[in-house]
């Protein structure tokens, strides 16, 4: 009997030991993630189930972000949706709203919690609904600005990056240049290549947002956004310095001077500049009234299903794959930012940024990074309607102000009937 007893004991010891977890527990994970940023999420889940043999992981690449979204929302309403969802930062309203998403307070607080203030503010703020987390960040990403140094000197510039919105004009002013004649630039200093995010990311460094914070009423048309949009089409069509729509290959090719790109693109342009022989360079985005980069990327979820066993195990796997080595390690192998202040000052990270210092770049605009627009017709209903200012704005030199006003009112009037569906 003595020795059944110890048996026991010693079973339950390495429950313990392993994370607590009831043998045999399943969860399953859907993510987007693909080549070099699903290995890393692979090899890391992997680690995962060695740590804790109780909890079985089904990791599933189910698709593009969008793809990823309808499917979820399908699998949930019929009931066999997954455990933990990666989402992208303007996907995760619909699942919030609609009841799909379980708060993680409760785990956060209880014993296998964990230390929230080691995390950006505003990056949580991404994950946050009406003050509960249901959320952490990971493959997050801002927007950076990409130049070529090379151009910079030939053009009489000290190979530093603008640091403003006007001297990115200036800067501009200065690179673009007609070489062969025929009275049409040849070389442009900077680009816009579409709005979404990068609409946000000007308005926001104007002092304008796009929603106000109570979410009762899209702002996108303020004095602010009209300024700075008026800027940008003029650096177009007035100044001919700046292209709109660029070409990715005008960059590689040594014809335009500066781009924003996505953190994401990072590791990838790194290679494509070694390829070109292009003394590329990285800065974080130019300020104006205030500095502003809107929050790119996805986050991982806990989504309302299964029962609580699966739930806890789905806690342990998230908890797992965001502590501070593991974000360190899928951040140095992707380029996404860590969204933890201990890993980005973790030996991994820390020799990544000796080997480049560009991946340390996006660090720098950390606490001036924003959650993006946190409504569930954001993507369907107001992104589009910032495609076709795109094209009146630039192509037909239209009138920005006429144009952003009636867009509000259109977004508006899907806000009032959304809030009243939801009887605010």
């Amino acid at each position: 009997m003595r020795k059944f007893v110890l048996m026991v004991a010693a079973a339950l010891g390495l429950v313990a030991l392993f994370g607590g977890a009831a043998m045999g527990v399943s969860i399953t994970v859907w993510h987007s993630m693909t080549t070099t940023q699903q290995d890393l999420l692979e090899e890391i889940t992997e680690d995962f189930r060695r740590a804790y043999p109780g909890i079985e992981v089904e990791l599933v690449y189910a698709g593009g972000y969008v793809d990823t979204m309808e499917k979820a929302l399908t699998a949930h309403a019929a009931g066999a949706g997954p455990h933990v969802l990666q989402l992208e930062q303007t996907r995760s309203a619909v699942f919030y709203y609609s009841g799909a998403l379980l708060s993680i307070d409760e785990f956060i607080d209880g014993p296998d919690g964990i230390d929230l203030s080691d995390f950006s503010p505003t990056m949580l703020g991404a994950v946050t609904y009406d003050g509960k987390l249901y959320g952490l960040p990971y493959n997050v990403s801002t927007p950076l600005l990409y130049y070529n140094r090379g151009l910079f000197l030939e053009s009489g510039l000290s190979g530093d990056a603008p640091r403003t919105t006007q001297e990115l004009f200036e800067f501009a002013r200065k690179i673009t240049r007609d070489t062969d004649g025929d009275g049409n630039p040849d070389i442009y200093g900077f680009d816009f290549y579409e709005w979404g995010w990068l609409f946000e990311a000007w308005i926001g460094r104007r002092g304008g947002r796009v929603l106000n914070d109570d979410l009762t009423a899209f702002t996108f048309n303020s004095q602010e956004a009209v300024e700075i949009m008026e800027f940008a089409q003029e650096m177009v069509n007035q100044h001919q310095v700046a292209r709109a729509p660029g070409n990715y290959s005008q960059f590689w090719n040594g014809t335009l001077a500066m781009r924003e790109l996505s953190t994401a693109s990072l590791a990838n342009n790194i290679r494509s500049a070694a390829e070109h022989g292009m003394d590329m360079a990285v800065a974080p985005l130019v300020c104006d009234v205030e500095c502003y980069a809107p929050i790119g990327g996805g986050n991982f979820f806990l989504m309302n299903t299964g029962t609580r066993e699966q739930q806890e195990a789905a806690w342990k796997y998230l908890r797992f794959i965001t502590n501070t080595e593991n974000l360190a390690r899928f951040s140095a192998g992707s380029g996404y930012m860590a969204g933890r202040r201990s890993a980005f000052e973790h030996p991994i990270l820390l020799e990544k940024f000796l080997e480049q210092p560009e991946f340390r770049v996006t660090y720098e605009q950390m606490d001036t990074a924003y959650p993006r627009p946190k409504v569930p017709f954001w993507q369907s209903d107001v992104a589009p309607l910032l495609t076709g200012f795109f094209r009146v704005q630039f192509a037909e030199n239209g009138n920005v102000r006429q144009y952003l006003d009636q867009a509000v009112e259109k977004a508006n009037q899907r806000l009032m009937e959304w809030r009243s569906e939801l009887g605010l």
